[in-house]
């Protein structure tokens, strides 16, 4: 999970109000957060990788608000004169935009910005490769917007943090994002960039932006984009980042822009039309354990900004907020609702449960993997605990291997995109982090593995011994 860094200072200025050591161990759970460390002006907590909208301080004080008893940030949204314009480029075609207005930063509000940039691009951007995100101060910029292909070799600019023009193919080699990131484009006979009327760079996309653009303490309009493969992904990145930015912004203007592409297709970002989702009162008391009423549920939601648009008593209709993008189903929208009634309340709560029949026991392969695991210690081997989660990459292309695995359809991070056949992967995985610290290793992990069954949707799980 990521872990982010905020400062509380800068915290209880979003908020308004002090954080006493209690309020951050008392809200920080309601919004899956967990505090690694909290000292001096520094807090570092980890966030799940399904809430995007918690990377950062701005995103943490608008959770934290309903739970404080605080007013959430109004935001007003608005068409922007800021038009953009894309070419075909077929390895990353989409791009989106959005523009914030009325800033007032400092190198704390800077630094979370830059935070909130890197983290999305690194989880849902899948490490810049399905999408990256730029942030500009619009005040240095003539638009419109051109997002298209420059030749590596004859196009010049100032990359970020440098201070000398170099070619597009010159920032690939000799800057930092470009020996890290620079293998993305390399194969592309012309780089993407985004430029301004005046012919200004203001990216090489996906992998470093341009100097002259730079956002600062003296930034007070922002301009946000977003290159991808995928157009949901590159609008639902650009909507975080505008909504998360505009808590710093004292009119909470945040301007849609429309983008065209070739064909006439127009991309309009960020998102201001958020999904419906009809919830039954009778199923999510049954999945909770729970005898709430919709109304109770409804209140309970309004901790989460929760709009209630309709309630029939049994039903309701709600809207879901548009930072939201880890909501798809009701059943999420129901942890929502375990969260605001506290997991501690649940516990009493659920007494529709039916009554134990038998004491409980060790299942008979928990039983027999304890009496493994005891015999390999005492043979000198340490135990090692792997994620059941996997990628492709380490489970069969490396040996390779033409077997297949379960595959996430959505996943959020390149290590977990599916579900392990074997155990080896990862105890070579462990052997290789650790060769240089022990001149024998004798390792051993017991664990499930998850193989694709004869008939189509039944897995077959086993339990694996691996040393």
């Amino acid at each position: 999970m990521p872990t982010i860094r905020v400062s509380i200072n800068d915290l209880e200025r979003l908020l308004g109000k002090k954080l006493s050591l209690e309020d951050v161990k008392k809200y920080l759970p309601f919004l899956k957060c967990e505090i690694e460390k909290m000292e001096n002006d520094s807090l570092e907590y980890e966030a799940n990788h399904d809430r995007p909208d918690i990377f950062s301080a701005e995103g943490l004080a608008r959770g934290l608000r309903p739970f404080m008893g605080l007013s959430p940030k109004k935001l007003q949204f608005k068409p922007s004169t800021v038009k953009g314009y894309a070419e075909s480029i077929p390895e990353r075609p989409y791009v989106a935009l959005a523009v914030v207005r009325d800033l007032a930063l400092d190198d704390e509000a800077i630094r979370q910005i830059m935070q909130l940039q890197e983290k999305l691009a690194s989880t849902y951007g899948r490490e810049r490769r399905k999408a990256s995100i730029g942030v500009y101060d619009l005040d240095k910029i003539t638009p419109p917007i051109y997002y298209k292909l420059a030749d590596p070799d004859h196009t010049f600019f100032i990359p970020l943090e440098h201070y000398r023009r170099m070619s597009l193919r010159s920032a690939l080699e000799e800057t930092k994002q470009g020996q890290l990131y620079g293998h993305i484009i390399a194969g592309m006979r012309k780089y993407p960039v985004l430029v301004d009327s005046t012919g200004q760079i203001l990216s090489l996309a996906p992998i470093i932006n341009g100097e002259t653009s730079k956002v600062d303490v003296r930034t007070r309009n922002i301009l946000i984009d977003s290159t991808s493969t995928s157009k949901e992904t590159a609008i639902s990145l650009v909507t975080i980042m505008a909504l998360n930015i505009a808590e710093r912004s004292s009119s909470g203007i945040v301007e849609v822009v429309e983008v065209v592409a070739p064909n006439g297709e127009k991309i309009i970002s960020p998102s201001i039309e958020a999904q419906v989702i009809e919830l039954n009162v009778e199923e999510i008391n049954e999945l909770l354990g729970t005898r709430l009423k919709a109304d109770e549920i409804a209140e309970l939601l309004k901790y989460h900004y929760y709009e209630i648009i309709e309630n029939s008593g049994k039903s309701l209709k709600v809207r879901i907020p548009l930072f939201r993008l880890d909501v798809k189903s009701w059943v999420d929208v129901a942890e929502d609702v375990s969260i605001s009634l506290g997991y501690h309340v649940l516990g009493t709560e659920a007494d529709s449960l039916p009554p134990s029949t038998h004491p409980g026991r060790v299942h008979l392969i928990e039983a027999f993997s304890r009496k493994m695991r005891d015999v390999l210690i005492g043979m000198g081997y340490a135990e090692v605990s792997n994620y059941i989660m996997s990628n492709e990459l380490a489970q069969l292309e490396r040996f390779g291997l033409k077997s297949h695995m379960y595959l996430v359809s959505n996943p959020k991070s390149e290590r977990f995109t599916g579900l392990r056949v074997w155990l080896t992967p990862g105890l070579l995985d462990a052997v290789a982090e650790n060769s240089s610290k022990h001149a024998v290793i004798k390792i051993f992990e017991i664990g499930d593995v998850i193989l694709p069954g004869r008939t189509e949707g039944e897995p077959v799980v086993e339990r694996r011994l691996g040393a």
